[in-house]
């Protein structure tokens, strides 16, 4: 909502880090060489392509998180607890089959568990928040509850697990008083300890490997450990079987084939490592030239057929979103001729299109024309609205967000005080709320409507800006209301000032704005009020999560700007704020963080989309003519608001990726 002057008036860390992930995949070299005994003249003809292993970003978690107990079944990956930005456990569980998505929620939150599956079902072993527990939990994913089935013999977090044969086995660990030296046995029905280690340790890593488990590092009394030993639970024995480059911590495994590979952690330095260590089942350890794009401790690691998946983490400042995965591709052998095929070569330039600053496709509100856009990065225009005869006319169309799976567009029209929702791509207006053209307070109507969000429950959300709430609609019913209509003060949730905006999370919360006071308020969608602290900002607009957890606020004046701000506290992380310049904003209205850790603004009165690096502070592209308006192609007058369409890796938009608040 953006209110002119007379009207305020009268009604009265660093830079943020750049995505944990390289969106080109990283090959692997230690692949044999093909046999010189192939003649030269027939080698492309007779020789199999060779594979490589390669490292890519597959996609998002709801919100950055690490330590989560991870583990495979079928050909889905559930991820359990572990510890959000604000460093607080979580109770939630997560599915990764594409899509991230938060499914069900543990009987209480916690970190540092581990999890497995035994004999076709999902286990969750100990854990902890402010202390240890014993419990091993049963998850079943078709009613979405857990029950304890039994107790590990001492109360177990910092745990790591393996499964060979019918059973998993537990290793390690802290049970609140000691480092764990024991290997606990577990059938999914009694656990009981089978063996001991040599000295007690925590967050080590471990697979199975060879019927065997192999257990690399951890956390001993003394510091991290470089040693890797060597489980045989057919006779009980632990035996040193190798050493690693290095001492290491906190960090995850996972097998490819013969290959246990060990996910970064954290050295003796205690800093996060980028490293991947690959270990033989006879124990021999080599640093893989395969890396990290960025250090990474604490990330939860699942083989998953014949890859692994890297979920989260922490990247040694903060928490993580990133699912990243490590899996064998074909390469073309040495002298083979390329395929000349125009599809490949279209993939090719996509591939490189979507490598730049905007690595996606962009759904732009072009309220001072009337329209909705969608352009790629190379400023093509995709889909244009309204464009044919007989569909409706847009009136001030302040904000513009798909629907989760990207089937439809919900906008709100402000100055027309209602919300359409239209079918996308076809157009067709699936549902109006409001009466256009007449505002109120009344049921039915609205005043000054913006950010209207569509949740995957079907709820749509709404900031009612000049009634002063938020409401929260279900068909053509307000089902509650945050704030009081005619009542505009700060007090929430029962009072607002001014909100102009209403930001649904994937933890179930809203970020509301409030004008008045410049206040940011974060609440359950039950209306209660989780925090409030005022922003240093003149004009707060549309607060957003960052990737690393935090608060992203447009300052909607001129000279406009951008903040990250603390979510628990509000302090302020970074901001972005030129005073003059072809960089200087002109009342940006909407920021926030793309993919690839680049910021993207609408900045409305320079009739622009810009993005920004947050690191230079920079404008790396831009979308728009700045300062002058337009309806042209490459033009714009008075974009308000956008919406970022994630893509496929050949290019082609990945609408299943879209989703705002929490998932149905």
């Amino acid at each position: 909502m953006r209110f002119p002057t007379l009207l305020l008036c009268l009604c009265l860390i660093p830079a943020a880090a750049a995505c944990n992930s390289s969106s080109s995949p990283q090959p692997s070299s230690t692949q044999p060489p093909a046999s010189s005994t192939t003649p030269p003249s027939s080698a492309a003809v007779t020789q199999k392509p060779r594979r490589t292993l390669v490292l890519r970003t597959i996609g998002r978690l709801p919100s950055a998180l690490q330590d989560p107990a991870v583990a495979p079944l079928g050909h889905k990956v559930y991820a359990f607890g572990g510890l959000t930005s604000a460093d607080s456990s979580s109770a939630g569980i997560l599915r990764i089959d594409g899509p991230a998505r938060t499914i069900a929620s543990l009987p209480v939150a916690i970190h540092d568990a581990a999890a497995a599956t035994v004999a076709g079902k999902l286990y969750v072993l100990g854990g902890g928040q402010l202390q240890s527990y014993p419990g091993i939990g049963r998850f079943d994913p078709a009613t979405g509850t857990t029950h304890v089935v039994t107790d590990l013999p001492t109360p177990l977090s910092d745990l790591a697990v393996a499964t060979v044969g019918s059973k998993a086995y537990a290793v390690g660990g802290y049970t609140g008083s000691v480092f764990s030296r024991a290997i606990v046995a577990f059938d999914g029905t009694h656990a009981r300890t089978v063996a001991h280690l040599p000295v007690g340790l925590r967050y080590t890593a471990v697979s199975a490997l060879g019927g065997n488990v192999l257990i690399a590092g951890g956390r001993s009394t003394s510091g991290p450990s470089s040693a890797i030993y060597r489980f045989r639970p057919a006779d009980g024995s632990v035996t040193r079987v190798g050493t690693l480059p290095a001492p290491l911590m906190h960090a995850g495994a996972g097998v490819i084939g013969s290959t246990m590979y060990v996910i970064g952690g954290i050295g003796s330095d205690g800093q996060p490592t980028n490293r991947i260590v690959a270990i033989n089942a006879s124990g021999a350890a080599h640093t893989f030239r395969l890396s990290l794009p960025t250090p990474l401790s604490d990330a939860g690691v699942a083989t998953l057929g014949n890859r692994l998946l890297i979920i989260g983490g922490n990247n040694g400042s903060q928490a993580v979103t990133s699912i990243q995965a490590i899996g064998w591709v074909r390469m073309r052998p040495a002298g083979a001729p390329k395929p000349p095929t125009p599809s490949s070569k279209l993939a090719t330039s996509k591939a490189a299109m979507f490598k730049g600053p905007l690595p996606g496709d962009l759904l732009i509100a072009d309220r001072g024309n009337d329209r909705l856009l969608v352009v790629n990065p190379a400023h093509k225009i995709l889909w244009e609205f309204p464009r044919r005869p007989g569909q409706i006319r847009l009136h001030f169309d302040d904000d513009a967000f798909f629907t989760p799976g990207g089937k439809a567009i919900i906008s709100n029209e402000e100055d027309n005080h209602d919300i359409v929702q239209i079918a996308y791509p076809s157009g067709k207006l699936e549902w109006r709320y409001g009466h256009p053209g007449a505002p109120g307070s009344s049921p039915g109507y609205l005043n000054t409507p913006d950010d209207a969000y569509r949740l995957a429950n079907g709820m749509v959300i709404v900031s009612d800006d000049l009634n002063c709430r938020v409401l929260e609609i279900r068909g053509f019913h307000v089902v509650r209301s945050i704030g009081t209509a005619g009542v505009c003060r700060h007090d929430p949730p029962r009072y607002i000032g001014l909100p102009n905006g209403d930001t649904p999370l994937p933890d179930g919360h809203i970020l509301i704005s409030e004008i008045t006071g410049s206040y940011i308020d974060e609440v359950t969608m039950t209306g209660k009020l989780v925090r409030s602290f005022r922003a240093p900002v003149s004009y707060p607009s549309d607060p957003q999560l960052t990737n690393g957890g935090n608060i992203m606020l447009a300052d909607y004046s001129r000279p406009g700007g951008v903040v990250i701000l603390d979510r628990q506290t509000g302090k302020q992380l970074w901001r972005y704020q030129p005073a003059s310049g072809s960089g200087m904003l002109d009342h940006p209205s909407l920021a926030s963080m793309l993919p690839n850790g680049n910021v993207i603004v609408g900045d409305d009165y320079n009739n622009r989309i810009v993005v920004i690096n947050p690191r230079t502070k920079r404008i790396v592209w831009q979308y728009g003519h700045t300062a002058v308006g337009g309806t042209s192609p490459g033009y714009l007058h008075i974009p308000d608001g956008f919406d970022f369409i994630p893509v496929h890796a050949n290019g082609s938009p990945n609408y299943a990726a879209i989703q705002h608040g929490p998932p149905a």
